[in-house]
C-alpha cells in the first residue's frame, strides 16, 4: 500500500496549493497601491518577485515536477508573509514594523 504523502492524489493537492499560493503572492504584490512611490530598486525587486512566483507556478503546471508537502508549506508561509505585509515590498525588507 502506497503512503498518503507519496500518492498521486496527494501530489496533485500539494501542486494545486503551491500554484494557488504562488499566483496569489504575485498578484498581491502586483496590486499594491503605492508601488509607483517606491524607489527604482524596490520596484525592480518587486518585479523580480512577481516574475519568480509566476515562473515557479508555470514550472509546476507544465513541467510537472513532483511537489512535496514541504514545497506547499513554504508556499503557504510565503503567501502569509506577503499578505501580512499587504504586498509592500519595502515593509517585507524592513526589520521594524
Amino acid at each position: 500500500m502506497m503512503p498518503l504523502l507519496l500518492s498521486p492524489l496527494a501530489q496533485i493537492i500539494f501542486s494545486a496549493i503551491a500554484v494557488l499560493c504562488y499566483v496569489a503572492c504575485a498578484f498581491r504584490i502586483l496590486c499594491f497601491d503605492h508601488l509607483y512611490k517606491q524607489s527604482c530598486l524596490f520596484r525592480l525587486f518587486a518585479a523580480i518577485l512577481i516574475g519568480a512566483f509566476l515562473a515557479q507556478s508555470l514550472h509546476i503546471i507544465f513541467i510537472k515536477d513532483p511537489v512535496t508537502i514541504w514545497d506547499a508549506v513554504l508556499a503557504m508561509f510565503l503567501a502569509m508573509f506577503i499578505f501580512r505585509s499587504k504586498g509592500n515590498v519595502v515593509s517585507m525588507l524592513r526589520s521594524t514594523p
